[in-house]
């Protein structure tokens, strides 16, 4: 059990409430400050302050208990004394709670709930200690390595960091056009945020005949299929749902730069579309499964977590056209350095396009959870989806992926069969007749 400290007045309400919480909690009350001892606060998992029981500003006293000590803070507060409660958040609480109608019934879930990912977090962050220990230790015997054989051969030349060099010197120069998200797009997230209505949301998408009559066959598919057949966009949108459309749409626009009339390349950015297909639709069903409650689309981020190799694709591209590479590049060096160095030019391209912190920080860690100085549930769940796609596959290079001993398999919670289950839904979709519409 639990073990909770809760700092209350004595009124007959804090009696009710001690009643309460003791069902579920190993629950110690004080009612003053000056019992608030180091060796009670060491004992418990939570701590539980009353406003209504200080004759002070909690703000000073949070800041002073997180100095010494690493655990969760609930902070109770009246409905007219809530800006001090946000206060305390700032300095540290993990959350406040208003004493407000019948609070007493959600209490009990409110602290299980608290403890559950201040733990949850507390391991998190400790994985990530390890993992950048362990990568230190790498880099050591990796030093190492490196110095005896500077004894018997002389240092070369690295490729990757030469065509990354010329990339950036190029683009410093101007001579390459980043690539734009396309405008239609733009418009769609635009009328999303300012919750445009359905008519207005049709109108912009009946603009471009090749994504209407998309999202027409989309919605007759064999998953979406309903009884009568779809003939119109306004059925088709109200079969599919807002948030799906913006899904289709995200990727009906986005197809379109997964496309080359270099021969040498084709086969290159299919692979490299089907993956970040297959991303999107395994981060989507796992935020489906578990209800993670994410700020940003699993969706989109899945099908975004790439787009820094995209990017640099098109850029050597364009540079080989210019006569630039023409005998020191070869594709398993093109792979190599895409695999190295896609996720700050993907971090920087979403960045430019206009995506949150969260896209960019995805886009840039996805490959490399000990980078991240804080991993949230957003880069674990595209981490997962990322492996599980390279394990079905859906890669431009085959690699054996033990996605049951990953990370962030481990940290979201994710077990047989619901792995399974989702590698079957990946390939109902990757396989089924959906996919024909969006390529």
């Amino acid at each position: 059990m639990k073990s909770v400290l809760a700092l209350l007045d004595g009124s007959e309400e804090s009696g009710r409430l001690k009643e309460i919480i003791g069902k579920d909690f190993d629950l110690t009350v004080i009612t003053s400050l000056d019992k608030l001892q180091n060796d009670l606060i060491l004992k418990t998992d939570m701590i539980i302050l009353d406003q209504d029981a200080v004759d002070k500003p909690v703000s000073p006293l949070i800041k002073k208990i997180l100095k010494k000590f690493y655990l969760p803070i609930l902070i109770l507060t009246s409905y007219d004394n809530v800006t001090a409660a946000i206060f305390a958040v700032r300095e540290g609480a993990y959350n406040y709670l208003i004493k407000v109608g019948d609070y007493y019934q959600t209490i009990n879930l409110v602290i299980n709930d608290s403890i559950s990912k201040f733990t949850e977090q507390l391991q998190m962050n400790q994985t990530i200690i390890a993992l950048k220990k362990r990568v230190g230790e790498l880099e050591e015997q990796l030093n190492v390595t490196e110095k005896k054989d500077e004894i018997t051969t002389q240092p070369v030349e690295s490729t990757s960091n030469a065509i990354i060099e010329d990339i950036i010197a190029s683009i410093k120069r101007g001579e390459i056009n980043l690539p734009s998200l396309p405008r239609i797009s733009i418009k769609f997230r635009e009328l999303l945020n300012r919750e445009a209505d359905f008519l207005e949301i049709s109108d912009l998408l009946k603009q471009d005949i090749a994504i209407s009559s998309k999202l027409i066959s989309v919605s007759n598919s064999a998953y979406y299929r309903g009884i009568a057949q779809n003939k119109t966009l306004e059925q088709a949108i109200g079969r599919l749902g807002l948030n799906v459309t913006k899904q289709y749409v995200d990727v009906i626009c986005n197809r379109s730069l997964y496309t080359t009339s270099n021969k040498k390349y084709v086969r290159v950015m299919e692979k490299l579309w089907e993956h970040a297909l297959s991303c999107a639709f395994a981060s989507q069903f796992v935020d489906q499964s578990r209800r993670l409650d994410l700020v940003d689309d699993a969706f989109t981020m899945g099908l975004l977590h790439d787009i820094g190799k995209l990017l640099l694709l098109q850029i050597v591209f364009e540079m080989e056209i210019s006569g630039k590479f023409r005998d020191k590049l070869n594709m398993v060096e093109l792979i190599d350095t895409l695999g190295v160095y896609h996720g700050k030019f993907g971090a920087s391209l979403l960045k430019r396009w206009g995506f949150s912190e969260e896209f960019a920080k995805v886009a840039l860690y996805h490959d490399n959870l000990s980078e991240a100085d804080y991993i949230s549930k957003e880069l674990l769940l595209v981490h997962f989806a990322n492996l599980l796609a390279k394990s079905m596959g859906y890669d431009m290079q085959y690699s054996e992926v033990d996605i049951e001993a990953a990370e962030s398999t481990r940290l979201l919670g994710l077990k047989e069969p619901l792995i399974s289950e989702v590698k079957e839904k990946v390939k109902g979709f990757m396989e089924g007749d959906i996919r024909q519409y969006l390529v």
